[in-house]
């Protein structure tokens, strides 16, 4: 898989050569860390009010009631983040007519898919890693179980993977990459709420089934510091199946 890892490490360097990175990552960055702020505020603040009627120090989980919600809000920020750094992959591609030369180059499909997806992985991931500076920070004035925010930036990861194939497999259905934006979005969203369908169905299978498609459900797991098997699974098996589509649509493609 030479090839793939030569399409990653050349997109990968692409991102960095315009602005778009740079302004996904500030505002990523800006995001979370008021978000992060707003969510400490609160515990101090409900802390304090605790020790002051009770007369005592809170038992108040830091982990419960900081990072799990934090790590919640990285999650619907990704929603919305990683179609956008997606939606040019393969459209963009298209629209230059680069395209053509990559499919009649000694490269496969299934090396050009797996390429995109891989370079979509590791600048989400590079976006991610600034998630530590909280945690790093926050370790200096209090103690919090370090197990929950490993699983947490482990289901982060294999989340993200999940984001990204959809959007690269959105990309590779039109040259245009707005569109491609909303096509990524509306995917990954299906797959954030159907577990809501749970609530209305009658038997206990039906709710599984449902709860079980539900990303959300599975991240949950991770949050909580358990390293779910059936959640690996799941993620990377939406991972193959989406790399597994963008590969179809795009031999469909070469036939054209």
């Amino acid at each position: 898989m030479m090839g793939a890892l030569i399409i990653a490490r050349k997109d990968y360097r692409s991102f960095f050569n315009s602005a778009v990175a740079y302004v996904i990552t500030a505002l990523f960055i800006f995001l979370m860390s008021w978000m992060f702020f707003q969510i400490l505020s609160t515990y101090a603040s409900r802390s304090f009010m605790m020790m002051m009627q009770g007369g005592g120090a809170p038992n108040m989980n830091l982990n419960e009631y900081v990072f799990a919600p934090h790590f919640g809000n990285v999650n619907v920020v990704l929603l919305i983040m990683i179609p956008a750094l997606t939606m040019r992959l393969l459209s963009e591609e298209k629209k230059s007519r680069t395209m053509d030369l990559l499919m009649t180059s000694p490269i496969t499909s299934t090396e050009i898919v797996v390429g995109k997806i891989l370079a979509g992985c590791f600048l989400t991931w590079t976006i991610l890693a600034f998630l530590s500076i909280y945690p790093l920070s926050t370790k200096l004035f209090a103690q919090f179980d370090k197990g929950p925010i490993i699983t947490s930036f482990i289901g982060l990861a294999l989340l993200s993977g999940v984001y990204v194939s959809m959007g690269v497999f959105a990309s590779s259905l039109t040259e245009n990459a707005i569109i491609a934006y909303f096509v990524a979005f509306v995917i990954s969203l299906f797959f954030w709420v159907i577990g809501w369908a749970s609530a209305s169905m009658d038997g206990p299978v039906a709710q599984a089934v449902f709860n079980h498609l539900s990303i959300v459900s599975h991240f949950s797991d991770f949050a909580k510091g358990m390293i779910n098997t059936s959640g690996i699974i799941y993620y990377l098996s939406l991972i193959v199946f989406f790399g597994f589509l963008t590969q179809r649509s795009l031999e469909s493609s070469r036939w054209r």
